[in-house]
């Protein structure tokens, strides 16, 4: 069957016939040298890397470069590098033509910089001329680059944090810490982080004591009570600062998308079919609809990982040490495998040979925590690309569904967003280019294909 004469080109058409999207702006960069208290503009912004890493990390890896003279450069930003501040503002613009969309907020953030560059280009002297900010104006252009850390997270990646909490939900104890955390933080007066968005727990009954113990980072808090109090999720454990809200959530539960209020919905177009189309999304209500219109890699290594890692854990209650652990009498004490180990399985093997092994943890009382070891060998990562793409629209955790065409059916696949690389560029290759956009590349963790759904079109 013809991509045309399926159901998901109805849903093309109505992306398509929308209306315009605001996906091209125009970007203006400030460099602020705080040490002489002087604001530099570059000549051009070359790009904007945005690495966002759901699964792993905490906050966004931002790249900036930047076009500068070089004597600039050398005179007035390098030895001023451990104190610097850059500004980026992004006006959008219209579809067409280089006109600003004056119907639209322009997006203005300052950032902590670090200078990636750390050759001193008046100490090596390397140019043809003499070593003053004036010739080396003239020797030509340098490409610097910046890495750009949200000034509240600046303040938080650097705070430790210690407490006991009583009586208290594992979902209580983490809001609880991040949320005073953001209370303590402000940027130029103002608190910049608003709260904590946290997807429910699967631990819900309130612990006796939760011990934070003093020196374990904030950005690690979250992490420790799901390895450490009886475990969050069983998907694996997400804490993420994005915009102004943290974001708590299980980091591989494939099993939301139908039960979510917010979901991603991409559907797999074939290759080169609507390369570079300005329109490639909509969103409805909490429902966000992509059209995946670049290259789309998918490798499926979870029957390596099961066959070598394992594909089952068992492990001792600890829980029973202390009480019910064997049964008294005729002078006999008997203990029940059944009743005192945990014992499962993630995905059973098609052949009947489960590969079950030990935990590390041999006795523990965290059966969430082992269960999220299982979480990576049970799924597999699809990476797709979405071109003219709008960022501020992908959140940590989203739930989503993977559509495509084999054959004469449609092909569903639900997953979890792991990660997403945002890229911003110019449109065009010359310094007079006006136009920028972003491609993003979506990482989706994925429960295998035999998993997955169809239906006719």
């Amino acid at each position: 069957m013809e991509f045309e004469q399926s159901g998901l080109q109805l849903e093309v058409n109505a992306i398509m016939n929308q209306g315009a999207k605001p996906v091209q702006f125009q970007v203006n960069c400030h460099i602020i040298v705080n040490t002489t208290n002087t604001t530099i503009t570059p000549l051009k912004v070359l790009n904007i890397d945005i690495e966002r890493n759901y699964l792993d990390g905490y906050s966004d890896n931002i790249m900036l470069e930047v076009s500068l003279p070089s004597g600039l450069y050398s005179k007035q930003i390098y030895p001023y590098k451990n104190n610097i501040d850059v500004a980026l503002v992004l006006t959008p613009m219209m579809e067409t033509g280089d006109t600003v969309d004056t119907t639209d907020a322009p997006q203005s953030e300052t950032y902590t910089a670090t200078l990636l560059d750390t050759g001193s280009p008046a100490m090596e002297q390397n140019g043809f001329n003499a070593p003053s900010q004036y010739n080396m104006d003239l020797t030509g252009q340098t490409t610097v680059h910046f890495q750009l850390v949200n000034k509240a997270l600046d303040q938080m990646r650097m705070m430790d944090v210690g407490q006991v909490f009583r009586g208290a939900t594992v979902d209580n104890a983490i809001k609880t810490l991040l949320t005073n955390a953001s209370q303590t933080t402000t940027v130029n007066g103002q608190r910049t982080v608003q709260g904590v968005t946290m997807q429910k727990s699967a631990n819900t009954q309130a612990r006796t004591h939760i011990v934070i113990p003093h020196g374990v980072k904030l950005v690690d808090a979250a992490k420790y009570i799901q390895k450490y109090a009886g475990g969050v999720y069983n998907g694996g454990m997400g804490c993420y600062l994005q915009g102004n809200q943290w974001h708590v959530y299980s980091a591989m539960d494939t099993t939301r998308f139908n039960t979510s209020q917010n979901t991603l919905t991409i559907i797999n177009l074939p290759k080169n079919k609507y390369t570079n189309v300005e329109r490639t999304y909509r969103v409805a209500g909490g429902q966000l609809v992509v059209l995946a219109t670049g290259n789309v890699k998918f490798r499926d290594p979870s029957n390596a990982k099961q066959q070598n890692l394992g594909n089952g854990l068992r492990f001792s209650d600890a829980t029973k040490f202390m009480g019910n652990f064997v049964q008294l009498g005729d002078n006999k004490a008997l203990a029940s495998r059944g009743a005192n180990n945990n014992e499962f399985i993630g995905l059973q093997r098609p052949s009947g040979n489960n590969n079950v092994h030990r935990s590390d943890n041999p006795i523990n009382a965290n059966s969430l925590e082992e269960y999220s070891k299982l979480s990576r060998a049970m799924g597999s990562v699809i990476q797709m690309e979405w071109q003219h793409s709008n960022p501020l629209l992908i959140t940590p955790g989203l739930p989503t569904q993977v559509m495509y065409l084999d054959e004469d059916s449609i092909q569903t696949i639900n997953g979890v967003v792991v990660g997403a690389h945002h890229f911003m560029q110019m449109i065009g290759t010359n310094f007079s280019a006006a136009k920028y956009a972003t491609s993003t590349v979506l990482s989706i963790f994925v429960q295998p294909a035999d998993q997955s759904n169809s239906t006719t079109p």
